[in-house]
Formats: C-alpha cells, structure tokens, sequence
C-alpha cells in the first residue's frame, strides 16, 4: 500500500508546483511602439526656366577646297618658291614655280613674223584690188566688175592668214606666260610633287594643295536630337542667313585643349547607311588667320569634338542627371515622406535632363542619395543645389567671344 501511496504523491506535489509557477509567472511590461527615425534629405524646389541646349558630337577636320596645282604645258623647273614646300602656306598670286621660257620666246618671235609676213600680203592685196577695179572701170565703165578681177577672193584668204597668224601669235605669248604659275587661292601646300631641274609634261600634278580660308567637320547627329536643332535645309547655300546658322565649338586636344568658332552651314541629304544617322557639314571660318595664329594649327584628317547650339527651351523641367535612379524615376518629398515618381524625359546629356512628365512645379526633388528601401519612409528635408542648373548655357557663351 505504502509503495502505491508515495509516487502518487510526489506526482501531485509536482504538479501542484507547475500549477503554482505557472500562476505566478512575470508579466512584461508593453510600451507604446517607437516612432521611425526621419531621413535627412537635401531637396530643391523644381522650378520651370529656360535651358540652352547644346548638342554633343565629333568629326574629322577636312578641306573645304582641295585642289591639284597642274602645267598646261611642258618643260624644264628651272625656279621653286621658297613657300612651295609640304605644310607651309601661300598667298593668292604668288608665284610658285618657273619653267624654262626660251622655247616659248622662240615660238613667240617666229609667231610674230609669220603675222607681219600675213599682215603684208593682206595689205599688198588691197593694194592690187584698187588697181584692179582702175583698170577695169577705164576698160568697161558700164560693166560691174567681177569678183575674180577684183581679186576678192584673194583678199579674203589673206585676211584668213592674218586672222590664223594672230592667233598662233596669241597662244605663243599665252604659253610663254604659263612659264610661271602662280597661286590661284590663299592656301596650304599638303604635297610637292616636283623638284628643281624636273622635266614635266603638260597636265601633269605639281602640287597638291588646299584652300586656307575655311576647314569644315563633318558631324553626325543622334535621332533624339533632330527635333531639337535648326538645321540649315532650306535655300541655296549662298543665301542663308549666317546670323541663324546654328554656332558650333569645335574643341582639339591634339596637343592641348583649344576651341575654334564654327558653324553648321550645310546639312546632308542622306542618312549615313553605316550608322543609320544624319550627317552635318560644320564649317571654321579663317582657321590659319590672326585671331587662331596663337594656336596649333589643325590637321587635315585630325578627329575633334564639337558642341552644336540647339534650340532655346522655354519654361521646361531640368534636372540633374545624377538624381535619375535607373533613367526612368526620381524621389521626391510629398506630404512629408520619400516617395518614387516616375518621369518622362524628352531629352538629356551627360549633366541635364528635360522632363516632360512626372514632376509639376513647386514638387520637392531629393537631390541626395537615398536607398530603394527609404520610399515611403519621413523625410527631414535641407536645402540641395543645382537642380536643373546647368553649365552648358554658360560656357556656351564662348562661341560668342
């Protein structure tokens, strides 16, 4: 019975302190949940404003003029220019090379006595007509005379004589003058072909040779950017208003950063097969001249950057590009939290882009770096900088120095 009675027992004493334990356990005391801690955020205030587009792009210098410097006739170099040499420049009218002249005199002397010669006998014909018309009106005064007795034919074919004769007169002292050949245009020498005591024949290529006035760049332009530059497309190229010729900034880094003033003055009829895009022709007015003597000189076939004036945005949305998440959303502060909004851009560079939709006026654009996980979150706004503030508008004043 005892063996019985005693585990019994101890099963109820331990139960009996569960029981108590459980009946007594600590209660936790509950405190009202914490608020979030608010981020701080810099913000700026979107405002609508003017905006200067300039359009980026780059292309090879080349010669708006390029020519072959040729002899029209044969003979021995016998005199080089000093300035006839690869690189240097020349001016129009200089003479550039000498070819030996005492053929060309001959054949000027020999022209010219055959011309006298063709000159007398024209002459002694008249004279026999006068007699020969005396003779005739004392013999047969009733009767015209005839064309053979007057010897008209005669004086026809002397006055043919004399009319070949100066002619060959004519081309000896044209080729005695083609002996010098002088500079048609103010250019640069790209390639001497020729040397002293050279025999060359006519039409042959002595130099080759460009046009110093002007350079021009051939510039492609991205699809997304036609809509927002004036292209030069209407009219004869030699009546369009330069003052409304988009101005370009052509910059070299050749050997050092230097800027030219261009504009664009022609634009292609064609898309580029290649790279599916529209080409323009920029144009560098007196590129060699004394305003750019202080630089170095560009080179035919040397790549430089090009910033093109587009159009002048009125009262649009910019902003900064670094405050583009993915390209497509920003963050702004509304009702006092961070929220994504996405927006439309019309147009953008590597600093600005024109938003079309997304942003209104007066919006709060968080210009600092916020977290994917921060929407919806408080914000603690400061003041950022340079939203929709951009560079290009002012240092496109150096198109206008």
């Amino acid at each position: 019975m005892r063996r019985v009675l005693l585990p019994l027992l101890a099963i109820l004493i331990t139960a009996f302190l569960g029981w108590s334990i459980l009946q007594n356990a600590p209660q936790a005391k509950k405190r009202p949940p914490s608020k979030a801690k608010a981020i701080n955020v810099d913000v700026q205030l979107i405002k609508a404003r003017d905006v200067q587009l300039n359009l980026l792009s780059y292309g090879q210098v080349s010669a708006k003029t390029t020519a072959n410097l040729t002899s029209q006739i044969s003979g021995r170099v016998v005199k080089i220019s000093p300035t006839l040499q690869d690189g240097a420049f020349f001016a129009a009218g200089d003479l550039l090379i000498n070819l030996d002249n005492r053929d060309f005199q001959s054949a000027i002397n020999s022209a010219k006595a055959e011309l006298t010669q063709a000159q007398q006998a024209l002459t002694l014909e008249k004279a026999q007509v006068v007699q020969a018309k005396a003779d005739w009106e004392r013999l047969n005064k009733a009767i015209p005379i005839p064309a053979l007795v007057s010897r008209k034919p005669q004086v026809v074919s002397a006055k043919a004589k004399v009319s070949a004769a100066l002619a060959q007169f004519d081309k000896a002292l044209l080729n005695f003058k083609r002996t010098k050949i002088y500079a048609p245009f103010n250019g640069r020498v790209l390639n001497k072909k020729v040397n002293m005591g050279d025999f060359i024949s006519a039409n042959s290529t002595l130099v080759e040779f460009i046009a110093s006035d002007f350079l021009q760049v051939r510039l492609s332009l991205k699809n997304s950017d036609l809509a927002f530059i004036n292209l030069p497309e209407t009219g004869l190229s030699n009546t369009l208003n330069k003052e409304t010729l988009p101005k370009v900034l052509f910059e070299s880094r050749l050997i050092e950063p230097q800027f030219w003033n261009g504009q664009i003055v022609r634009t292609e009829a064609s898309i580029d097969q290649s790279s599916q895009q529209l080409f323009v022709i920029g144009e560098i007015e007196a590129p060699f001249g004394p305003l750019n003597a202080h630089k170095h000189s560009l080179k035919i076939g040397q790549y430089i950057t090009a910033k093109i004036q587009g159009k002048l945005l009125k009262n649009v949305i910019s902003i900064n590009v670094d405050t583009l998440h993915q390209g497509q959303y920003v963050y702004i502060v509304k009702n006092g939290l961070i929220t994504k909004t996405a927006v439309d851009i019309s147009w953008q560079n590597e600093k600005i882009a024109i938003i079309s939709m997304g942003l209104s006026i007066g919006d709060k654009l968080i210009t600092s770096t916020v977290s994917a996980d921060s929407e919806g979150s408080q914000a603690s706004t400061g003041t950022g900088t340079g939203v929709g503030k951009t560079k290009d508008k002012k240092a496109f004043k150096k198109l206008n120095p």
